[in-house]
């Protein structure tokens, strides 16, 4: 079995046919309330029990692997011994299980994109955050202290890669400088779904203080709330200027003119244009080498122009090289902590 916490608890059984494929496989989600740090464990063996019991596996001792990725804001998890507090929690509840691994998104969707085509050699994923995860030989990984040729699944913690060659803006500075987390995960902050809508507001704002966009009389209170403005409406916006209107109107009380409209879709096609090449140069980076690349996330979903542009850019700078896109489905976390476990 897997388990995926994250804003929600998603539970899957899998079941492996005799040459390791996937025969089989049972889903269950349950919507996580915010809750203390004790709270979280003691709900995820709740929600464990309830699967149990729905599946009616009462009487099997079944390995589990679990996926963390809790949603920044949601729960503090640093400098927690998470699988100790897993293990703790479910031999309390007496829950017939056996803990094998505790690993996070990255890793867990890279095992599972792994598990179906074997060339796949990094896994990437854009939501809130910036997550990817590649195959190492253990040799090149100094902390392991081993010289073994076997492969291991290293987290490549991408999302905080800085550098002055970053294109930042005085926009870019201030979603960082009021973010969470000043200072850190600079990368992400230029590409993740979270952030992008965000830009694009402030230089909204920014626009409507010189008078240069809406007219003067323009509501300001929504358009002015950190966040409101969704990267989800980005790809609408660009796709079609009339869509410009409509989402301004209804979530925001703005009237527009047809110069507002133009404006905003240009600056939503900057933002994501740039997010783009940025993920795309990102690709290259950690693909280089290899022949396959597993892919997924709530914003290369919702924005498929976006998608194709990172892609069409990792293609680009890695000139002849042929490397294959694979694109994942979600639970694919849930699904990769399921195998870690069954390889215990």
């Amino acid at each position: 079995m897997g388990i995926e916490a994250t804003g929600r608890i998603r539970i899957t059984r899998v079941n492996f046919a005799d040459d390791s494929t996937i025969s089989h496989t049972s889903t269950q989600v349950f919507i996580a309330p915010r809750k203390s740090t004790g709270e979280f464990f003691e709900f995820t063996a709740f929600c464990l029990r309830e699967f149990i019991q729905t599946q009616g596996l009462e009487h099997e001792i079944l390995p589990l692997g679990i996926t963390i990725g809790v949603a920044d804001g949601w729960l503090d998890l640093g400098g927690k011994n998470v699988m100790r507090r897993f293990y703790d929690t479910f031999l309390r509840g007496r829950l017939p299980v056996r803990l094998t691994s505790v690993t996070n998104g990255a890793v867990s969707r890279l095992v599972a994109a792994r598990h179906g085509f074997k060339t796949v050699g990094v896994a990437a994923s854009f939501n809130h955050g910036v997550e990817a995860a590649s195959f190492e030989q253990m040799a090149s990984v100094e902390s392991l202290g081993q010289a073994s040729e076997d492969l291991v699944a290293v987290d490549t913690e991408i999302g905080r890669f800085q550098s002055s060659a970053l294109p930042l803006t005085q926009w870019d500075r201030r979603v960082d400088r009021e973010s969470k987390n000043p200072g850190s995960r600079c990368l992400e902050k230029l590409v993740a779904d979270r952030y992008l809508g965000e830009i694009v507001r402030n230089l909204i704002t920014d626009l409507m203080d010189e008078r240069l966009l809406f007219p003067k009389a323009a509501c300001v209170e929504t358009i002015s709330t950190e966040y409101a403005f969704y990267t989800a409406y980005m790809a609408p916006i660009v796709e079609d200027r009339d869509h410009v209107g409509c989402i301004l109107e209804n979530e925001f009380g703005i009237a527009t003119t047809e110069a507002d409209r133009l404006v905003v879709q240009a600056l939503c096609g900057i933002v994501a244009g740039r997010a783009a090449l940025l993920a795309g140069a990102m690709l290259a980076a950690l693909v280089k080498g290899r022949s396959a690349v597993a892919l997924s996330g709530v914003l290369l979903d919702v924005n498929q122009k976006l998608r194709a542009e990172a892609v069409d850019t990792m293609h680009e700078l890695l000139g002849d090289a042929d490397v294959e896109v694979l694109l994942q489905n979600r639970g694919a976390e849930a699904l990769g902590a399921a195998i870690n476990a069954a390889s215990f």
